[in-house]
């Protein structure tokens, strides 16, 4: 073999010893990473919010759903819980211990948010400086440390902070996107001139003037339409005041719906507003509105004609 060959094996040879070496570390305990609590978000049923200077959340997991138990009963966006759920095992950047009179240093005296999930407690502090990590307690671990040790301190974490503001968030975005609770099994939709109804066990629609059959494929899309739609926004606490009265009101201004629900059935109303080339679904007994497109309204009133304006809107 070539000189030079033998020389970039061998060299080849070192390189991959080296790098193998640095992988595996051997006679070194391979690093873990530490997390604010073992908690499994799969076994958490109920979860309470404490935000200093506005609403306390509650919610509830029935089932396989997550309910809003305060300040509304609603069902809760998914998308909201998982993020809540994931502080149970949020990763533990670092942490140091404190006595408790050095708990004000980072805003853990009076923390600006308190979560319980079940029985756990833990609590959001102020900032740290430069990384935008943010302090943390888990209430528990001080517990069970202080009784096993009698250690009286504080273990403060260091965790990712961008939980403090989803958990100081709007209460809109814990709402539900969904129109109809998941699982709801619709039965009757009615607007102002017509009533989509079940009638021995098959849909009929009625108008004014008569009732007919209809077939049941179109009933079932416009039905999936209704389960499946989301809103591109929900919009909490909507003041009823005289100028949304005198907004421009679609032709059909209503659309109530009857649905059946494992806990028993519910009627839902939704006053059908049209702003800026957008519909608000506006519940007024809670002041709620969800957005939706003229397209989507299209969808979820098959059965109905729609204004010119919603044709042509794009």
């Amino acid at each position: 073999m070539h000189q030079d060959s033998r020389t970039n094996l061998i060299l080849f040879v070192i390189v991959l010893l080296l790098a193998l070496i640095a992988w595996f570390k051997p006679g070194l305990e391979q690093s873990r990473f530490k997390y604010l609590s073992s908690l499994n978000s799969n076994d958490i049923h109920n979860i309470v919010i404490e935000r200093r200077g506005i609403e306390a959340i509650r919610l509830s997991k029935k089932g396989k759903h997550w309910f809003l138990q305060s300040p509304y009963h609603l069902p809760a966006n998914p998308l909201r819980v998982r993020t809540i759920l994931a502080l149970a095992h949020k990763r533990s950047y670092s942490s140091f211990k404190v006595q408790e009179k050095e708990l004000q240093r980072y805003h853990l005296d009076k923390p600006a948010v308190s979560i319980w999930l079940d029985d756990q407690r833990f609590d959001i502090g102020s900032e740290a400086p430069l990384n935008g990590q943010r302090y943390a307690l888990n209430m528990r671990e001080n517990i069970d440390s202080a009784d096993a040790e009698g250690d009286s301190k504080f273990t403060v974490h260091l965790i990712n902070g961008a939980v403090y503001y989803q958990l100081r968030a709007r209460i809109d975005s814990f709402i539900s996107p969904l129109l109809l609770p998941a699982g709801a099994q619709i039965q009757q939709l009615k607007w102002p001139n017509f009533t989509l109804i079940v009638n021995n066990g098959k849909w009929q629609l009625k108008t004014s003037r008569d009732r007919a059959g209809i077939d049941a494929d179109s009933v079932s899309r416009l039905i999936q339409y209704w389960q499946e739609t989301q809103a591109s926004k929900v919009e909490a606490r909507v003041q009823i005041n005289q100028k949304l009265e005198k907004e421009e009101l679609l032709s059909q201004k209503s659309i109530q719906l009857k649905v059946k629900q494992a806990d028993g059935e519910q009627t839902i109303t939704y006053t059908i507003i049209q702003e800026n080339n957008q519909i608000k679904l506006l519940r007024r007994d809670l002041k709620i509105a969800w957005w939706i497109t003229p397209q989507q309204l299209k969808l979820l009133t098959e059965f109905i004609p729609v204004t010119k304006n919603l044709k042509n809107s794009p």
